[in-house]
């Protein structure tokens, strides 16, 4: 047990508790995650030095986050995809090394320089990747010339794996994040519209109803008159400004407009509603996102009026080169007046799917609820 405050002990638990805390917010970071497993790779590889490559563009990986260097050639190296070892490995997807990385034959030498100045003589690298992409390569390099075995190889395998995980983690917490920031704009942006928007309206008519009296000064009605432009001036600001506020970037509208549905549907019913998103999504075209948010609208509402259900869950992925969303409740199902054909509503979203070379599907869950489910093409 060590001490805190004066006097006071702080226990083993809470110190174990705050270093397991610190780490899962490094890992809400990208670039911390990155550099905290980096820092790792000596001691459980066995490697004198570390490094990663992460992608920038299609035809290039650039160098950071060394460890145990002794220089600063490293950080910032671009190395293009097919040059070097770890240019190389980029475009294998497999682990390679070499003995003595100024004599091996297999691999070019543009950058023997930076090597020699860091004294590097053996290297080993392994892909980093997720779902067939690449998100970089894991260095390692010994001083001398170095046999590196099956052991080694695992061990850094292992850890490009927990970088992966990393990496995945921070990314969609950057995107949450992300969601969440637009929509406290959106909300924002809609009490603006009610209470700015509703004044500079009012100020409008109340100012032109007061140059309409017949018996006012010409001087001021003249006065009135350049008011009410100001203000219908302001207005039109105001509305402006509400659009680029309530407007999210491409890449977020579909997160944003279903955790608006969701959000809805839980003001609506009492009923919970939950958004997952299950895998990283390719962006839409606006006109693909408005019509998966419409079917999960029409969903939504479809449990609403019939499924009883105590909680609803919206999933959305990607799958075969195009995004499906799922809307699972776990309702009562059909029941025994259900005819095999959706509503008005799910059918009206459907033709609007097949029109886009989407497809829309209603069936039974295994909990005997009900799964909406609507994919469209990327």
């Amino acid at each position: 047990m060590r001490r805190g405050t004066p006097g006071q002990p702080v226990p083993d638990e809470l110190l174990a508790l705050d270093d397991e805390y610190a780490r899962v917010l490094a890992l809400l970071d990208r670039s911390a995650a990155t550099q905290r497993i980096m820092n790792t790779v000596p001691q459980l590889t066995g490697v004198e030095i570390a490094w990663v490559g992460e992608p920038a563009g299609g035809d290039r990986i650039v160098l950071g986050h060394p460890v145990n260097v002794t220089t600063d050639v490293v950080t910032g190296l671009v190395v293009p995809v097919g040059a070097g070892l770890g240019g190389k490995v980029a475009v294998a997807r497999r682990p390679l090394w070499v003995r003595d990385y100024y004599k091996a034959p297999d691999i070019t030498h543009q950058f023997a320089t930076q090597a020699a100045t860091e004294g590097v003589k053996s290297m080993i690298a392994v892909p980093i990747v997720h779902d067939g992409e690449l998100l970089g390569v894991l260095y390692g390099a010994n001083r001398d010339e170095t046999e590196f075995g099956d052991r080694t190889v695992r061990a850094l395998e292992q850890l490009a794996a927990r970088m992966t995980a990393a990496q995945v983690v921070a990314e969609r917490a950057r995107h949450s994040a992300e969601v969440a920031v637009y929509e406290e704009r959106r909300r924002l942006a809609l009490e603006l519209h009610d209470t700015v928007g509703a004044m500079l309206f009012t100020l409008t008519v109340g100012i032109r109803r007061i140059g309409d009296e017949p018996t006012l000064d010409g001087d001021v009605r003249s006065r009135l008159v350049a008011i009410e432009q100001q203000a219908k001036e302001a207005s039109a600001a105001l509305r402006g400004s509400l659009r680029v506020l309530s407007a999210p970037p491409e890449q977020l509208a579909l997160d944003v407009a279903l955790r608006e549905h969701c959000r809805a549907f839980r003001d609506r019913t009492g009923t919970d509603a939950r958004m997952i998103n299950l895998s990283d999504l390719p962006t839409l075209p606006g006109s693909r996102v408005r019509a998966l948010a419409d079917a999960v609208r029409e969903a939504l509402h479809n449990a609403e009026k019939h499924a009883q259900a105590r909680s609803v869950v919206v999933s959305v992925f990607a799958s075969g080169h195009g995004v499906t969303i799922a809307v699972s409740d776990d309702g009562v199902g059909f029941g025994d007046n259900h005819n095999d054909h959706p509503g008005l509503g799910l059918a009206s979203v459907s033709d609007r799917l097949a029109r886009l070379g989407g497809a829309l599907t209603v069936a039974t869950n295994e909990d005997g609820g009900v799964t909406v489910q609507a994919w469209v093409p990327t």
